[in-house]
Order: C-alpha cells, then sequence, then structure tokens
C-alpha cells in the first residue's frame, strides 16, 4: 500500500480541520431576520417597497391638506407649519420611487458595483427636504411672534390634529414595519421622517390646548417644538447618508483579522478595510501565507475566507483578498490602525 509522505499526511489533517471548522462556523450562525438585502434580495424586494412608499404618498397628502387648509383657516401657525412638514414627507415619498426605479437597475459596465449608492443619494435628498421644512418652520415661528394675529382654537381644530396624528403615527409603523421587513434605508429613512410628524401633531395639541385657555404664546412654543423635531430627523438621515458616501469603516477590522486568523494555514491578516451600506458591504484585506504554497491551495484559501466573512457578516457583498508571502516585514510595516 503507498504511504503519503508525512508533509502530505500533516497538509491533508489542516485541509480537513480548515473545512469542518467552517461548516461548523456556518452551522453556528443564524441568520439574522433583521441584516440587510443583498443585491439579489434587494431586486426582490424593490416592488414591494415601491408599493409602501405610493400609499404612504397619498396618506401624507392627505395630512398635509387638512393641516394647511384648516391651519390657514384659524391662523394656527404651528397647524400651518406642521402642514409644511407633511407636504415634505409626501415628497419625500416621490424622491423614494424615483431612486427605487433607478436602484434597482443591475450592474453595468459602467456600473460595475450596481447602482445601490441611489438609494443613498435619495436619503440624503430626503434629509434635505426635512432641512428645508425646518427652515419653513422657522420662518412661521418668527411671523407668529411679530403678527398681532391670534389664533382660533375650536373643537373642530382639535378633532383635524388627532385625525392627522393617528393617520401619521400609522404611516410611520407602517412604513418602520417594512423597512425591517424588507431591510430599506429608504422606507427607514422616511419612517423616522413621518414619525416626526407625529411628535409634531403632539406638540401642536398641545400648543393649541394653552391658546385655548388663555396662554397665546402656547402656539409659537408648539412651532418650536416641531422645529427641534424636525431638525433632529435631518442631522440623522444626513449623517448616514453622509457616512456611506465617505466610506466610513462598516465592520470591527479587528473582528474581521480574528475570524481570518483562525484559519489554520493563514499567517496573518492586515490593511482590513470596509465600506459600504446595509446589505452592499466591501471588505479589503491583505492576508500572508507559507511562500512554499501551492498556487492551488492558496486559491482555496482564498475562497474559504470569503466564505467565512460573508457568512459570518450577512452584511457583505464582496470581499478583495490579496494573497502575500509570510515575512515579518509584512506586517512590521503595517500602520497600527490598520492591522
Amino acid at each position: 500500500m503507498a504511504r503519503h509522505p508525512q508533509g502530505a499526511c500533516a497538509r491533508c489533517e489542516a485541509d480537513c480541520r480548515a473545512t469542518e471548522e467552517d461548516r461548523t462556523r456556518r452551522a453556528s450562525v443564524k441568520t439574522d431576520p433583521q441584516a440587510a438585502p443583498t443585491d439579489e434580495e434587494f431586486g426582490r424586494t424593490a416592488p414591494q417597497v415601491r408599493r409602501v412608499l405610493w400609499i404612504t404618498f397619498f396618506l401624507n397628502l392627505a395630512v398635509a391638506a387638512g393641516k394647511l387648509i384648516y391651519g390657514y383657516a384659524t391662523d394656527i401657525v404651528s397647524l400651518q407649519a406642521d402642514g409644511f412638514h407633511s407636504i415634505f414627507d409626501g415628497m419625500a415619498n416621490v424622491i423614494g420611487l424615483v431612486a427605487m426605479g433607478l436602484a434597482m437597475k443591475p450592474p453595468d459596465p459602467e456600473h460595475p458595483y450596481g447602482h445601490r449608492k441611489i438609494e443613498v443619494a435619495a436619503s440624503l435628498i430626503i434629509g434635505l427636504m426635512v432641512t428645508l421644512g425646518f427652515l419653513e418652520v422657522g420662518r412661521g415661528v418668527w411671523a407668529a411672534a411679530t403678527s398681532d394675529v391670534a389664533p382660533q382654537v375650536t373643537p373642530a381644530s382639535y378633532a383635524v390634529v388627532l385625525v392627522a396624528l393617528s393617520v401619521s403615527l400609522g404611516v410611520s409603523w407602517y412604513e418602520r414595519r417594512a423597512g425591517e421587513r424588507l431591510n430599506s434605508m429608504i422606507l427607514k429613512a422616511d419612517s423616522a421622517h413621518t414619525f416626526t410628524d407625529s411628535i409634531a401633531g403632539l406638540a401642536v395639541l398641545i400648543g393649541m390646548y394653552l391658546v385655548d385657555i388663555g396662554i397665546a404664546v402656547g402656539d409659537v412654543l408648539a412651532a418650536l417644538a416641531v422645529m427641534f423635531f424636525i431638525g433632529m430627523t435631518a442631522y440623522r438621515v444626513l449623517r448616514e447618508g453622509i457616512d456611506v458616501l465617505v466610506d466610513t469603516s462598516y465592520l470591527d477590522p479587528e473582528a474581521v483579522q480574528q475570524l481570518v486568523e483562525d484559519i489554520p494555514e493563514v499567517k496573518s491578516c492586515h490593511y482590513v478595510r470596509s465600506r459600504g451600506m446595509p446589505g452592499h458591504v466591501h471588505v479589503d484585506l491583505h492576508l500572508t501565507l507559507d511562500p512554499d504554497m501551492k498556487l492551488e491551495r492558496a486559491g482555496e484559501i482564498l475562497l474559504t475566507v470569503k466564505d467565512r466573512l460573508k457568512g459570518h457578516f450577512a452584511d457583505v457583498s464582496d470581499v478583495l483578498v490579496q494573497i502575500e508571502p509570510h515575512k515579518p516585514t509584512y506586517v512590521e510595516d503595517v500602520p497600527e490602525k490598520l492591522v
């Protein structure tokens, strides 16, 4: 019977251990229901996201019309401001619909990484629209503070605000649930935007009550509260979008390094970088292997690294690996922040 050389046996045993470890790791990794969709899943869920945006668009228009018509009829500046806020909600829905149609296009020669960042651009535009709403409310607050016209609060005023508040809460909840189920950045951003409408509606309700009991400044205070919530939403949505555009690091480099170096034949892992958005994260890294290792085996390890990262981090869609012969200088020369 032929015998394998001792080195070959050791290599076979290492291969078996690596394969078994990968199998065990994949089995232990649970599917995260909140993980963002991959490019393929994004294409399947895009029609559902667009349907949600259409529904919320018409609801936001109805709410905005009611607030503006009654707000101007009664000179309640906080209700007028809240109406403009709802209009921006509707415009955000339109932007989201256009973006979804473009973002779901498959990669092409001019856009080899796909069109997913269009969704980020749409989120930034929504953030800018919220900022415009903030400025519009500020203008209304100033006008109310310098005007002698007193708002007219009636039982119908409370009814309009309560109905609008209920609709806004329902829309925000619906978008949030759909955004989590479909893992859509647009739906989550728009849900947060719509939720500020609900908080703003509550502030308007309190302001009207203060006016009703003789505290005329209550309307202005309510409008200022609306401004605060609008400003906070604008900041959060813009910050999240900008983080993606400037390639803010997405994954913990040390976690990636440890995961890769757990593979027996990997000598070291360094220069770990990651960027992207939920469901579309790109990872770049360098790893060193035995200089005498055959190219075929090195290729197998490279595939193992990619499979392990994609299996462990649900948002990873692409992994770029540079293989180097193991020499101490490759690690010593690496800046400390990138090791």
